[in-house]
């Protein structure tokens, strides 16, 4: 299967992302997590992303066929902290 521009940019984006993402699959269930890995063109075998879900250590691995879409929806904690306005 191969996946559209539009999830395949959800998916970059939310791996260049340093904070949690929620990843919806096709049989509608979510997980919220840390996506820190994923191969969308293998040479061998299937696309995959990989996660490890909030409050774990897990680390788990999808086939990126069964991904519906990715939403940034943590705290990015590489962005610079800027103190309230006063």
């Amino acid at each position: 299967m191969t996946l559209s521009k539009e999830l395949a940019a959800q998916i970059d984006e939310a791996f260049d992302f340093r904070g949690h993402v929620t990843v919806t699959f096709a049989d509608g269930k979510t997980l919220e997590g840390f996506l820190f890995n994923r191969e969308l063109a293998p040479f061998k075998g299937e696309a995959y992303i990989e996660m490890i879900p909030k409050d774990s250590d897990q680390r788990l691995r999808f086939p990126a066929a069964s991904v519906k879409s990715v939403a940034l929806t943590g705290k990015d904690f590489a962005s610079p902290f800027v103190p309230p306005q006063k």
